[in-house]
């Protein structure tokens, strides 16, 4: 039987503090050899939706230690929208008010498919999983005030996760809506019992901050170097967040892979890959801003298994700024959260089974 679960069993049986071990394990079977990824793909095609793309993306990943390989898929109308010098991007919920996003977990032993479960939770866990796991072993010690620019839902994976390798004392969370971040503040008060204060200003947010994260929506930098003092940890959620001025002020730079984009295929455009994210000749929007994924040689930098097993460490300089950039999801994070959850809700007895028949064939494909 395969196992089908929904997002709110998902987020019932894989709390933050489990998923970093699970996370750590997969980065940690990359850099030895152990694990391997289909780099992210993103095919574009037209919509009958005004200005808008279908966009299909998809990776997979194997983790032999778990027996189990994992394909993420989303299958999205997407639409970009210049904002005050920028571009930010939002996923239309076009099918009836939902989204699809699908992660597909499979049997090393027999081929078969073990579970079918949405993305949307273990997609934000990883997310936020993977970036404490960098601030862990960058991040000064005693790091205690944390800056956090964004107050949507990956925002709120990385403020849970980021609370679990530091003593947080005070976070101060800005985003460019007042009703949104003042709400945002309220409920992870409440939720983990730290003063999460809303501020007006992206300065506010980062004054003072030993910590400083950026969760947005943006695929435009929306931090000014400038405004980041020295001794920062500084983390994204992806690459496009990031100004390329602030990378040559860290005297460290790690990222989640070395490779700086996906391959991008739009209709029209021949069947080259395009090796960028977000592609302006697609969406159509050019802010002229600068972008880290085009602008730096990300491919140089060293990537977390390295930075897991030691093979570089934090500057010991106190005034050294560092910055962590999840570049783009892996499709073993989605192994290892898929592969976790999947063995929690068996022993619960969570979910519903299918027939795992439906998706066999007595034809030799």
């Amino acid at each position: 039987m395969t196992l089908v679960l929904n997002n709110q069993e998902i987020e019932a049986l894989l709390p933050m503090a489990d998923c970093l071990p699970a996370v750590e394990a997969s980065f940690r079977d990359l850099g030895n050899g152990q694990a391997v990824n289909r780099p992210r793909s993103d095919m574009y095609s037209p919509t009958p939706h005004e200005d808008a793309r279908y966009v299909f993306k998809s990776m997979d990943g194997s983790l032999p230690r778990l027996g189990v390989m994992a394909l993420r898929l989303n299958s999205d109308v997407i639409r970009w929208r210049g904002d005050g010098g920028g571009v930010r991007k939002s996923k239309v919920p076009a099918a009836g008010g939902r989204w699809v996003g699908l992660i597909l977990l499979f049997s090393h032993e027999t081929g078969e498919p073990l579970a079918i479960v949405p993305d949307g939770v273990i997609q934000r866990l990883r997310v936020g999983a993977t970036n404490a796991l960098a601030a862990r072993e960058l991040a000064a010690d005693d790091a205690s005030i944390y800056g956090l620019i964004g107050a949507g839902w990956q925002a709120g994976a990385q403020l849970m996760a980021m609370a679990l390798v530091r003593q947080l004392r005070e976070v101060r969370v800005y985003s460019p809506t007042p009703e949104r971040r003042e709400a945002f503040a309220a409920e992870m008060w409440q939720r983990l019992e730290l003063p999460v204060h809303a501020v007006d200003t992206p300065e506010e947010a980062i004054r003072g901050a030993q910590i400083l994260g950026t969760a947005t929506s943006s695929i435009t930098p929306v931090l000014d170097p400038d405004w980041v003092p020295p001794g920062t940890h500084v983390t994204c959620v992806k690459v496009l967040e990031v100004h390329p001025g602030l990378l040559e002020r860290c005297a460290l730079t790690v990222v989640s892979t070395r490779r700086r984009s996906p391959d991008s295929y739009i209709v029209g455009a021949g069947e080259e890959a395009l090796r960028i994210h977000d592609p302006r000749s697609a969406i159509g929007l050019d802010s002229g801003a600068a972008r880290a994924d085009e602008d730096f040689d990300l491919s140089a930098m060293p990537d977390l298994p390295d930075l897991l097993s030691g093979k570089v460490k934090k500057p010991e300089d106190p005034r050294a700024s560092t910055c962590f950039i999840n570049v783009m999801g892996l499709g073993t994070q989605f192994a290892a959260l898929g592969h976790l959850a999947y063995e929690r809700a068996r022993s619960a007895g969570a979910g519903r089974e299918i027939p795992t028949d439906w998706f066999l064939e007595d034809v030799h494909p």
